[in-house]
């Protein structure tokens, strides 16, 4: 690229593509092969773009500065909070919590009635109410934030429109209005379009309703802050947080490490992994037990047969969503999931070596960024089972460095006009 405006623009564009693929193009079901390999390109493309744009950097008290756009970020999340309201309320209305429809927040509030009632031993054990007995497999991190809406007897859904909402709210904090209008002026359409077909075409995905993913989007939005942070001790406990609700960046942790091995900042790697394993002892082991690590360890062995049983009898789970699970077939079950573990493990790692060694330009946040969208790009679309709801957790990666990349290339120009008078 020969300059940050022309990647800025084809950020933008990849955006655009990876956004429109994963909401409205998925209208046209007989297309839709076609879109999940756009999709999956706009995300290496976007991984790629974001190493390669101006550094990332965030100054958390500079988040609103000028008066007017402070104004319409105001009135944007004013406008977005009502319509949150108006359409969640009515799905929530539409679709009951029933395990005839998803069993996944019935096994939550069990889970926290479990933790509420002392039992904490016995929060994963078998669940006998639920299809003749099922066993919870959820992380700390995934059920524990549903706990107030189970002590306050408020429908648990909130808690996913809450962390939905609270996403957009740190995208519109980071994004510069005032500065390239024209770049903030599409990465909020954009964001828009993601905002509306989240709440407002639910009876697609379910995302409102049916799963606990606003949650993870939230903790990956926060780590996409904590990483151009620097702070490594923020980095550390919200990767924990992250692995503790969904291990989705379980890859991108050994390129986590690389940076910081490469940057030269050795110390801090031990410090990294002491908080991560400090985190997984204290919220996990000693209230819970390790025998349900143990389980839950074993888990990823039963996803091939799980695979082959919703090919059986939901197909349209892998047809009419995105992923390339549905090249592969029932019969390479097992090959997509091998290539999933395998993929996981390698490229991320592979694209900071790649990167160090082809590019005497180095931005560290950058590049730890854009691995960690580019392992959440490898994990979605290689999983097993391509439950459509899953996917909207590397959207709001994308949009959260989209937002600070245009703050960056903002901060980092008035620096250079700065440093210029200076001199």
């Amino acid at each position: 690229m020969s300059s940050f405006k022309q990647v800025r623009t084809w950020l933008l564009i990849a955006f655009a593509l990876e956004t429109a693929t994963a909401t409205y193009c998925l209208k046209l079901s007989s297309w839709i092969p076609v879109f999940s390999v756009i999709y999956f390109i706009s995300g290496i493309a976007i991984s790629i773009l974001i190493a390669e744009g101006s550094t990332l950097t965030i100054r958390m008290q500079q988040g609103l500065t000028n008066k007017n756009a402070n104004l319409y970020k105001f009135l944007l999340l004013g406008a977005m909070a009502i319509l949150a309201f108006l359409t969640a309320s009515y799905w929530f209305d539409e679709i009951p919590i029933d395990p005839d429809y998803a069993d996944m927040l019935p096994v939550i509030r069990t889970m926290n009635e479990r933790f509420l009632s002392g039992q904490w031993h016995k929060i994963y054990d078998t669940i006998p109410e639920l299809w003749s007995g099922t066993r919870p497999i959820y992380l700390p991190a995934m059920w524990l934030p549903f706990l107030p809406a189970v002590i306050f007897h408020f429908d648990m859904r909130w808690v996913t429109v809450a962390g939905v909402v609270f996403s957009f709210c740190l995208f519109l904090y980071f994004l510069k209005l005032e500065k390239f209008f024209s770049f903030s002026f599409v990465a909020v359409l954009l964001g828009a379009i993601l905002f509306w077909w989240l709440f407002a075409e639910n009876d697609v995905h379910g995302f409102i309703t049916l799963s606990e993913e606003g949650v993870i989007v939230l903790y990956y939005s926060i780590l996409v802050i904590a990483i151009v942070s620097g702070n490594v001790v923020f980095v550390a406990i919200i990767t924990s947080i992250c692995v503790l609700s969904r291990y989705a960046l379980i890859g991108w942790i050994p390129a986590y490490l690389l940076c910081l091995y490469l940057q030269g900042r050795r110390n801090q790697i031990m410090v990294y992994i002491g908080i991560g394993m400090l985190c997984f002892i204290v919220l996990f082991v000693l209230p819970f037990g390790w025998k349900p690590f143990v389980q839950l360890t074993q888990l990823p062995a039963q996803y091939i047969g799980f695979s082959k049983l919703v090919w059986k009898d939901s197909p349209e789970v892998f047809w009419l969503s995105l992923g390339l699970a549905k090249f592969f077939g029932p019969e390479r079950a097992t090959l997509l999931h091998w290539t999933l573990i395998v993929l996981s493990w390698t490229i991320p790692t592979s694209f900071v070596i790649i990167y160090y060694w082809l590019r005497k330009k180095r931005n560290w946040p950058n590049l730890a960024v854009a691995s960690l969208k580019i392992s959440l790009v490898i994990f979605y679309n290689f999983i097993d089972v391509p439950y459509l709801y899953l996917f909207y957790t590397s959207s709001f990666v994308s949009l959260i460095a989209v937002a600070i990349q245009i703050y960056s290339t903002a901060e980092n120009k008035a620096e250079q006009v700065v440093s210029t008078q200076s001199n």
